[in-house]
């Protein structure tokens, strides 16, 4: 891949976090990063504010030319247009609906600026830069607040009309929970951090005095997350082990859907959840290999991401490279 643009402001943006950094676009080498909460109970606006006072701290205190920046990349948590020209909706922060971003990042930076769902920009980012490299078809999962994902496809990032990939709401339980899309038992709604939390938070609500999961959550004020529920279940505790293996399964039944249909070389987990990768990746195997058919059960390779969540930024950048290379 040709690289036109030298350097790029990427944002990652997410249910509950906010991370923007500067990146070279030819090396990947990440600088400048700043992460912090996202405002997303005060809703959209305050979030673009957010984005906006980070990408500005991190231009004005870069010591890279302002002419080698070339563009702005964002990721976002949500849907996204078809032409990825605004925000259709977010299921996690309130009247993100049909908010022109990268317009309105543009104008004010006055940078050409293009934005992918996080999904699909951490799965351009793992391609290029990571497990994924060298690799033509692969599955990016990204489980995180929410699950998404993203499906590299003869060496592209494959779109269908705009929206393919949303791997994290395909229905595994037909009569399973309320997801935030309106649909019952997608993927989400087992497996994602805010599932692990909500299902987490209640098992410990009821929770014997002398288990471990009522110890770790008494310790940190009654909230439940997804680290300290698999934490609690490193330790055997009953309610979280149930509660971890039903999302797993769910995730490995979601999982071999997308293998037998088409036959990707490697699927990539990556996402603030997959760091308790030692609970998941035992369990993620036995579920995949529980519902793939014998012909498929050889075929594709499970890895963690080679990052540690800047997967999104990376790929956010590189879109800058990949819509200015176009043009």
């Amino acid at each position: 891949m040709t690289n036109t643009a030298n350097f790029a402001l990427a944002f990652d943006f997410g249910g509950t976090k906010l991370a923007a950094s500067l990146i070279n676009t030819a090396t990947g080498t990440i600088s400048n990063l700043i992460r912090l909460p996202a405002p997303a109970e005060q809703g959209a606006d305050a979030c673009f504010q957010a984005m906006v006072k980070t990408g500005s701290t991190i231009l004005d205190s870069c010591a890279i030319p302002r002419e080698e920046i070339k563009g702005i990349g964002i990721s976002f948590g949500g849907i996204i247009s078809d032409d990825g020209k605004s925000v259709v909706k977010s299921m996690h922060v309130k009247n993100w609906n049909n908010f022109p971003l990268p317009e309105k990042i543009s104008s004010l930076f006055n940078l050409p600026t293009y934005m992918e769902n996080d999904g699909n920009a951490a799965a351009i980012g793992e391609w290029i830069f990571g497990a994924g490299k060298g690799v033509s078809d692969m599955l990016y999962i990204q489980i995180s607040t929410g699950v998404g994902s993203g499906l590299i496809l003869s060496n592209r990032l494959f779109k269908g009309q705009g929206m393919a990939g949303e791997f994290g709401h395909m229905t595994v339980e037909p009569d399973g929970p309320l997801c935030a899309c309106g649909k019952y038992g997608c993927v989400e709604t087992l497996t994602s951090g805010w599932a692990f939390s909500k299902y987490g938070t209640e098992a410990y609500q009821n929770a014997e005095m002398d288990s471990p999961l009522y110890r770790l959550g008494n310790n940190n004020l009654g909230k439940i997350d997804a680290q300290l529920l698999f934490e609690a279940c490193r330790e055997g505790d009953i309610q979280a082990v149930k509660i971890v293996e039903r999302g797993i399964d769910a995730l490995g039944l979601g999982i071999s859907y997308v293998v037998e249909l088409i036959d990707p070389q490697l699927i990539v987990l990556g996402g603030g959840v997959t760091r308790s990768w030692d609970v998941m990746y035992p369990l993620i195997i036995k579920a995949t290999q529980k519902y793939l058919s014998p012909l498929f059960q050889q075929r594709v390779k499970l890895v963690h991401s080679f990052f540690d969540g800047t997967e999104t930024l990376l790929g956010a950048a590189m879109l800058t490279t990949m819509n200015l290379n176009n043009n």
